[in-house]
């Protein structure tokens, strides 16, 4: 067998095992709605779009409670590929396809790659959710990665508020996978309700230079997330 093929049968096997975990998580995402209600506030986004999230849990269900809200079942999402355990990354990887690393040396040849695949995404009609705050939401810091994105594809940057979701716990991330899906479904359960708020989108303006419109958007969403989470979490 030659190496070529081998690389695509290899590759197949891969997508074809993603597939099988997405559909997995697919199912859970119904029975999470069966167990919490999950209410929308503002216009439901139609894609394609970038959907800037607050990210106030650390191993919780925000892309499932935004997946619902918005009906973007076939959106995916930017992920850390930093996650401690190979079947988590792998996961993580089949839920949501597109991972970045902070990992210096890492980052410099993976991140342009997945931002280049995210933008080719978004310009076909996908819907893509981004965490500008990355997993640590209290150091009050949104790195630039959504409205980058929204940029380059020519894309609406919708502002998406989480109420009532679970809150960061420290204690949790280092869990075993199933201990920490087990734990932020319980926590989850005993909220009985999750609000998901749409703001208005942020359009790019292709009349500015990149980088001038970046900080432009950037600066709105600052502003609406500020309102977030001065709204729900006080």
């Amino acid at each position: 067998m030659s190496s070529g093929l081998a690389s695509r049968l290899k590759a197949l096997g891969l997508r074809v095992a993603q597939e099988f975990f997405w559909g997995w998580y697919i199912l859970f995402l119904l029975l999470l709605a069966g167990l919490v209600r999950i209410r929308r506030e503002g216009q439901r986004p139609r894609p394609p779009c970038v959907l800037a999230v607050t990210h106030v849990s650390g191993y919780g269900f925000d892309p499932l409670f935004v997946t619902w809200a918005s009906r973007h079942f076939r959106g995916f999402a930017l992920y850390s590929m930093d996650r401690p355990g190979r079947m988590a990354r792998f996961l993580a990887q089949s839920f949501w396809r597109f991972g970045v690393t902070q990992d210096p040396e890492r980052k410099k040849e993976i991140n342009p790659k997945t931002l280049e695949a995210a933008t080719e995404f978004l310009k076909r009609g996908g819907s893509l959710q981004v965490f500008p705050e990355g997993e640590r939401f209290w150091e009050r810091r949104l790195y630039a990665g959504a409205a980058l994105l929204a940029r380059r594809a020519q894309v609406p940057l919708i502002p998406v508020g989480l109420e009532n979701a679970p809150t960061y716990e420290p204690e949790a991330l280092g869990l075993p996978v199933w201990r920490g899906v087990l734990r932020a479904l319980l926590k989850t359960v005993q909220k009985r309700w999750i609000g998901v708020h749409f703001a208005p989108p942020i359009w790019p303006d292709p009349s500015l230079p990149e980088e001038d419109d970046v900080d432009r958007m950037m600066r709105e969403l600052e502003r609406v997330f500020d309102a977030f989470y001065r709204k729900f979490y006080g």
